[in-house]
């Protein structure tokens, strides 16, 4: 495991991740893919008010990113299917700690259960 040697390379280590799960929509996008693969469509549904065209340039973004990956599943019609890497896989866990810890968060702050 890489150890992080100054608060410089911590820095911008968070930024990377930020830059990863950030934004309004890759950290929403990663947690609907952490239940398993999903259609583009499923995603569209799931995620409401995204655009299509947003949500195929953020899928494409997280492609790149080699957290997630496009499976064609049947060629005629075409079915493809996005699920995540088994790198994407590993921040699962990260994002189980993030929906704990907003839980608390907004009870602290908005009193929200």
């Amino acid at each position: 495991m890489m150890q992080v040697t100054s608060k410089e390379q911590g820095a911008l280590v968070v930024a990377d991740v930020l830059e990863i799960i950030g934004g309004k929509w890759r950290g929403l996008i990663l947690a609907k893919l952490c239940d398993g693969p999903k259609r583009f469509n499923e995603l569209k549904l799931d995620l409401k008010k995204v655009t299509s065209s947003t949500l195929t340039k953020e899928l494409r973004h997280l492609e790149e990113l080699k957290m997630i990956e496009r499976a064609v599943i049947q060629e005629s019609p075409i079915i493809v299917e996005y699920r995540m890497t088994t790198h994407g896989a590993s921040i699962k866990q990260l994002i189980y700690q993030i929906i704990e810890w907003g839980l608390e968060h907004r009870k602290k702050v908005i009193g929200e259960k």
